[in-house]
């Protein structure tokens, strides 16, 4: 095989091309990385999304159920006060 430089190089272009069809064409290795790199990051923001949605529901139920909470909710979002209490603002 190694007199003849057609068959050496022959088989050097097609063991190459193999190479590349596996690597960088279409389904190829790199393919399957970027695909279990786009998985690994939506199952990623996925728990970020139940995380956060675990924590709003837990808020919302607290909102529902205490009425203290509620109050102490709406008087710091928009400066509500009660009847009587006195307002002081300090400016720096």
């Amino acid at each position: 095989m190694a007199d003849n430089p057609v068959k050496r190089y022959g088989f050097i272009v097609f063991l190459s091309t193999i190479f590349f069809h596996l690597i960088l064409m279409d389904g190829g290795i790199y393919d399957l990385l970027k695909v279990k790199l786009k998985t690994r990051t939506a199952k990623l923001s996925i728990m970020q999304m139940e995380d956060s949605n675990t924590t709003l529901s837990r808020e919302l139920r607290r909102i529902r159920e205490d009425d203290r909470y509620l109050e102490e909710m709406v008087r710091k979002k928009y400066g509500f006060v009660r009847e009587g209490e006195k307002v002081y603002r300090v400016e720096p």
